[in-house]
């Protein structure tokens, strides 16, 4: 299992994860959240904007995790397989990063698909996969360092897509795709750690955000158990410090990510994120995840004006 083989910042046995606030409970707000530390706070923002493809978004006082990357001279690629420009994701890691982007009208123009091909957000993920076997290869026989980041959608509500490698496992849909992603993303580390590039690649799997479809939760999912996004930290180059069951949030991936390269930072927090390969406390764990939760509802003339205008 892959879980056994990286590190979620938990203690024994039991699977850790870790919480969303408001504003990073969604696509483009998860990914935001967890490059840069801040949340898409949608009382400042109009949120409509990002139910479609739109190039207006544009937060212009954070320095993310695609700016310090790219700083320090890694070429960046993002790999979807649906339209980048949905939710304003093309607009933010072209402006925070430079990253060459391929999506699902890439797919088209370059031939990867064929012509008039389209299933669930544009392909299904087994195709995500094999683009991204491609690319990691001809990245690593290049000389700067890369970040490829890829982002999965099978397992979207409602009920996730079906492709032909999913088995009929259990009785509904869901729990079939759920299963056949995890088959899947683990084949691919698999494949990674086969790779000669493996030795100094750190990989990180996240969940972007918890799922949406209150059906399958309310019948499938024991109402007391707390619902977490999944994390895991493979060949990290550090190690966790403390043995413990962290209580943290998807915007502590922001420095730890960082961390997980090798990078030293100071203070250990960037954004609103802890860096948890260190022994600070995160705001989960010094205030609580309401308080906080409830903290980043509020209304913020200093996010406005600096962290969205920049001023």
């Amino acid at each position: 299992m892959l879980v056994q083989q990286g590190c979620d910042f938990s203690a024994g046995n039991k699977l850790n994860g870790a919480y969303v606030f408001n504003g990073n409970d969604f696509t483009t707000g998860a990914m935001i959240g967890q490059t840069s530390g801040i949340p898409l706070n949608s009382n400042i923002i109009n949120s409509n904007k990002l139910l479609g493809n739109t190039d207006e978004l544009n937060i212009k006082g954070i320095y993310s995790l695609g700016d310090i990357l790219e700083d320090n001279g890694y070429k960046q690629i993002l790999m979807i397989g649906s339209e980048a420009e949905f939710g304003g994701r093309r607009a933010y890691f072209e402006q925070h990063g430079n990253y060459d982007i391929f999506d699902y009208n890439s797919a088209l123009e370059n031939h990867s698909i064929p012509e008039g091909y389209k299933v669930w957000w544009g392909f299904e993920d087994e195709k995500l996969f094999s683009f991204a076997k491609d690319k990691a290869l001809e990245l690593s026989k290049e000389e700067e360092p890369f970040n490829l980041t890829l982002l999965t959608a099978d397992t979207h509500f409602t009920d996730g897509y079906v492709c032909e490698l999913c088995n009929n496992e259990f009785p509904d849909q869901y729990s079939n795709v759920l299963s056949c992603a995890s088959r899947q993303i683990e084949a691919f580390v698999s494949w990674i750690q086969e790779q000669d590039f493996y030795e100094n690649t750190t990989i990180v799997i996240c969940g972007d955000h918890l799922y949406m479809d209150a059906v399958y939760i309310n019948k499938c999912i024991d109402p007391n158990y707390q619902r977490k996004t999944y994390v895991n930290f493979i060949n990290s180059p550090i190690q966790q410090k403390n043995f413990t069951n962290r209580e943290y949030s998807t915007l502590d991936l922001y420095p730890t990510t960082l961390a997980s390269l090798g990078v030293d930072i100071e203070g250990d927090r960037l954004g609103l994120g802890t860096n948890l390969f260190s022994d600070k406390q995160t705001l989960i764990e010094m205030l609580g995840y309401e308080k906080v939760n409830s903290e980043l509802k509020k209304n913020s003339s200093y996010y406005m004006n600096k962290i969205l205008l920049g001023w």
